[in-house]
């Protein structure tokens, strides 16, 4: 058995670079709340001077208390760590309160920006990207990118400013000791700067990784009818499985590249506090330094620990954070390809007769084009049905009409005017769709069918549902229009499906009908009722049908016979079966169908 790997699409646009992206974030995301940044940052300010002062209370304490019995300080240093740690402590309730509802408010407005972006672009853009990474940029990345500003937010001032002061006060108590201890920073934070960059293409990788396991769930769930049908769960089990396999090696990696900073600082740490301790013990024997003033400097090292460690850590967050943001911005910075033209306006159509003149149109993934100087004329109110065999272009003409994609040569008209100069909302609400491929929504019946006009009124979505032969079954059901249908319709069957997305076409009403195999899941009494409401639909529009039953098939005013990527021939139902001999070899095919089913 041979599977074919999905190919893997470059997602990341490396020619951004870093300071483009914290100027971005900074201007998007954080300048927006800085009022509260602002004041989330004194309060940071405020842990770290009040962090300091705890490390340099230790010597009063024991300079001034045990050391030379002043009593009266026994009940005021007391009373100054107790208020100390007050203001400390409300300062941290404010900082972190405020600091994840920043987070939130970031991610919130980044989702929003990802959204707008994605429901405006092209289809090509949902063709290049699975679902499942398309989604996994919605969770996985943007909660990555919070967490690295939030961080960085937090770390850069209460740890930065902690550690400063901390310095300054060993400074304070003891030049020679802080010395060697600025000494030693080199040594801790090269190793680290290259364990970032390390972290980087690893976060890459896991990013990768995550948005395959995304879209093996989304296809799980979309397919698995198909999957029991095939008795096939263990398989996808297997490949589930080496999927996670994969992301548990990539999170091991990262794992030992963001824990390799910790026991290198430990045992830096280690040798500066044993040196430390070892230089000022002697100091207090020669009498050049008192306890108090050796025991505040011990504190104080031991306090850097802390804020140095998350320093150190930072930027492994940080990488992380620019990892995921240059994916996220490279997928915004995609441009859709279909765009209004700057001239673009609403035009008042007299009649809407069609015409396809020189059209040309590959797509990408094929060798060759799928039409070649296409032409096709369609007149005001007429019907016009498209037979061919499978592939040769008839959904991508409704789809270029609909301008979903762009021709690569010739124009499509409507009214004699150009689409392309038509406003993109005008040229769609013109056209009312039915596909074979069913879109439902996960919502009840009223939506599924208001969707095509939301203003109408109930009395409306009705009797669009009566016309579409919908009705009765819909009142028949728990809750009637208000019923759920979950995912993709699972709760109701393939012509029931058909049937509300035919009312949805009905209430939309547009001067334009194009039907994809329309009635393609419906019974032979359904169908009858349907084929009646869009007979009446059809009067007075212009309609593109592609259908294989033989009713439409005849009653069409005009059917072109599409192959070799061109209108081979045209004409009518008799015309056709006296003339061309690949119409007549469709139509016998189309009529032994209607037997085999019968």
């Amino acid at each position: 058995m041979i599977i074919n790997k999905e190919k893997k699409i470059k997602q990341a646009d490396h020619s951004i670079s870093s300071y483009d992206i914290a100027t971005k974030i900074f201007r998007e995301y954080i300048r927006p709340e800085i009022k509260r940044i602002a004041i989330a940052m004194v309060c940071l300010l405020i842990i770290a001077f009040t962090t300091t002062i705890n490390a340099w209370l230790i010597q009063p304490v024991l300079d001034n208390v045990f050391m030379q019995k002043k009593t009266e300080l026994l009940f005021i240093i007391p009373l100054c760590v107790f208020i100390n740690s007050l203001v400390k402590s409300l300062a941290e309730f404010y900082q972190n309160s405020s600091m994840k509802i920043i987070g939130q408010k970031i991610v919130s407005s980044i989702q929003k920006q990802l959204y707008e972006h994605l429901i405006y672009s092209d289809l090509k853009l949902f063709h290049d990207h699975s679902s499942g990474k398309l989604l996994s940029k919605f969770t996985n990345e943007v909660n990555m990118m919070k967490r690295s500003i939030i961080e960085v937010c937090k770390n850069t001032v209460r740890d930065f400013v902690t550690l400063i002061a901390l310095i300054s006060l060993m400074f304070y108590q003891s030049v020679a000791m802080s010395l060697i201890f600025i000494l030693v920073l080199p040594i801790i934070f090269l190793p680290v700067i290259q364990l970032g960059r390390r972290m980087r293409k690893t976060a890459n990788k896991i990013q990768d990784e995550l948005a395959s396991y995304s879209t093996r769930l989304d296809e799980t769930f979309k397919n698995i009818t198909i999957i029991k049908s095939y008795c096939n769960e263990k398989y996808e089990l297997e490949k589930a499985g080496k999927v996670l396999n994969d992301i548990e090696v990539s999170y091991k990696k990262s794992i030992y590249i963001e824990s390799s900073a910790s026991p290198l600082m430990e045992v830096v740490s280690g040798i500066t506090i044993a040196v430390a301790i070892w230089y000022g013990g002697t100091c207090i024997i020669a009498k050049t330094l008192t306890p108090g003033e050796f025991f505040s400097f011990i504190t104080a090292l031991l306090m850097c620990y802390r804020p140095l460690k998350a320093v150190s850590e930072l930027n492994n967050t940080l990488q992380e954070g620019f990892s995921a943001a240059h994916r996220l911005f490279a997928l915004m910075a995609q441009k859709p390809g279909i765009k209004e033209s700057p001239e673009a306006q609403d035009i008042n159509f007299k009649k809407y007769d069609i015409e396809f003149k020189g059209i040309s149109f590959s797509y990408k993934k094929c060798k060759g084009g799928v039409l070649k100087n296409f032409n096709m004329v369609i007149g005001n109110g007429q019907t016009v049905a498209l037979v061919g065999t499978s592939g040769v272009g008839k959904s991508t003409i409704l789809q270029l009409l609909q301008r979903f994609y762009d021709p690569d040569a010739g124009t499509i008209f409507i009214d004699g005017h150009k689409i392309t100069d038509m406003k993109l909302s005008q040229l769609r609400s013109s056209i009312g769709f039915v596909s074979q491929d069913v879109a439902i929504f996960d919502e009840t019946i009223d939506y599924n069918i208001r969707y095509g006009r939301m203003d109408a009124t109930d009395a409306e979505v009705i009797e669009a549902a009566k016309a579409a032969a919908a009705h009765e079954f819909i009142v028949e059901m728990p809750e009637g229009y208000n019923s759920h249908i979950g995912q993709a319709g699972l709760r109701i069957s393939g012509g029931q499906k058909q049937r509300i997305a035919i009312a949805r076409a009905l209430l939309k009403n547009s001067p334009i009908l194009l039907l994809d195999e329309a009635t393609s899941a419906l019974d032979s009494i359904s169908e009858a009722k349907v084929q009646q409401a869009l007979n009446n639909l059809k009067k007075g529009r212009t309609t593109i049908i592609i259908a294989h039953r033989l009713s439409t098939i005849e009653t069409a005013d005009l059917i072109y016979v599409v192959g070799d990527g061109k209108a081979s021939e045209f004409g009518t139902h008799k015309e056709l079966l006296n003339k061309s001999e690949r119409y007549s070899k469709l139509y016998s095919y189309y009529k032994d169908s209607v037997k085999i089913k019968k």
